[in-house]
Order: C-alpha cells, then structure tokens, then sequence
C-alpha cells in the first residue's frame, strides 16, 4: 500500500524561496510540528498531525519553517505530500 511522505522531508526536491521583504533566498528551517516539543521529531509523523491543531492530515500537507537569514523575516510553507 502507498503512503504519503512530504518529497522535501524525504530528499526528493528542496524548497528554493526568496524572501517577499528583500528578495535573498530563505533558508528551509525543518518541519514546523519538529519545533513544538523536545521529542517531537522523534514521533510518528501521523501522530504529530493528530495533535498539531492544523488540518495538514487531512489534506495531506507538511508544513515548513522558512527563514531569511537577512532580514529575519519567516513564514511557515505548505508541501503537498506524494505517494511514496
């Protein structure tokens, strides 16, 4: 059975942004729900999705922290997931 996987979490393509301030690239800063807790990177993706308050399960999005390491401006961005 295929499962669902973000292809930026897996290696398959990276998130190549600039900045809507100054225009420099933004840096990928991990998965948003990695930075909620201590362990959380260490938990089930679909467990993080269940307790994450956002609908990323159902519609089967990875959200990403993106930061300009210019100008400090950051923004959290939607990956649609692929079959894996």
């Amino acid at each position: 059975m295929a499962k669902a996987g973000c292809p930026v979490c897996n290696g398959f393509s990276s998130l190549n942004v600039s900045c809507p301030d100054c225009g420099e690239w933004m840096e990928d800063r991990g998965r948003f729900f990695d930075s909620l807790a201590p362990y959380s990177p260490y938990r089930p993706i679909d467990d993080l999705k269940k307790t994450d308050g956002w609908i990323d399960r159902q519609t089967h999005q990875c959200p990403h922290q993106l930061q300009c390491q210019q100008c400090g401006y950051h923004e959290v961005r939607w990956v649609a997931e692929q079959l894996m």
